[in-house]
């Protein structure tokens, strides 16, 4: 029996089982239990997502840390880019952030 026999064969026989409503049968229990189990799944997604979740803490910053002083930033700031400028060999003195005055906006 060579294959174009059996290929016709089998059409024969899902023919015949289309006809007298076996094929379809079958089609219709196979839609049925995908469907059970999509459901199933769907339910299994939907209660964890009722699960209570734990309230969101506020984030506070430690305590013991002091804030950044604005004139020791700046100098940190130009220290580096000191160290850049002589690591690198190029003058870079010109983008340098300008001097932070007492904080006297008059004092120039």
């Amino acid at each position: 029996m060579g294959l174009m026999d059996k290929a016709k064969k089998f059409a024969d026989k899902a023919q015949k089982e289309a006809k007298d409503g076996t094929l379809k049968d079958r089609a219709k229990a196979l839609a049925e239990q995908a469907q059970t189990k999509l459901d199933e799944v769907q339910t299994q997604f939907n209660d964890g997502q009722k699960q209570p979740t734990a309230p969101a803490v506020p984030a506070t910053p430690p305590t013991d840390v002091p804030p950044p002083d604005a004139a020791a930033t700046a100098q940190a700031a130009e220290t580096v880019a000191e160290t850049v400028a002589e690591a690198s060999g190029v003058d870079r003195s010109h983008e340098a952030a300008p001097k932070l005055s007492s904080g006297d906006p008059l004092a120039g």
